[in-house]
């Protein structure tokens, strides 16, 4: 689960919990853990818009996306800023990758030329 997208339908004491955290007037029925970056927690349709979208445009971040029934959850506490903190993670590991790649790419060696005498005699 730890770099996994997962959307899970919370059971009845998990929304008990997590209206604790958040706040008793909050309609949760659903969560959305980000693994390590964090979770939000809401309806289902809350949830899902955001699962579809950052399943594709976070897609270097999560090994897996998945739907489920049930998971444990650990913290119920929705993360603050969670789509500002996957863009700067996003964004942190493609400066990475391309400073890898501009190190992979060589330069060819240079060829040494040949005068006209050792052209001719070898």
């Amino acid at each position: 689960m730890d770099n996994s997208l997962i959307l899970v339908k919370l059971s009845d004491e998990q929304i008990e919990q997590a209206k604790l955290v958040n706040g008793q007037r909050k309609r949760i029925t659903h969560a959305l853990l980000c693994g390590s970056y964090g979770q939000i927690f809401g309806t289902e349709q809350q949830c899902l818009k955001y699962y579809t979208a950052w399943k594709d445009v976070f897609q270097e971040l999560f090994i897996e996306s998945k739907t489920v029934q049930a998971c444990d959850v650990h913290n119920y506490e929705s993360t603050f800023n969670l789509v500002n903190i996957l863009m700067s993670a996003s964004d942190k590991r493609k400066q990475s990758d391309k400073s890898k790649q501009a190190t992979q790419i060589e330069r060819p060696s240079k060829v040494e030329k040949k005068g006209f005498w050792a052209r001719i005699f070898g």
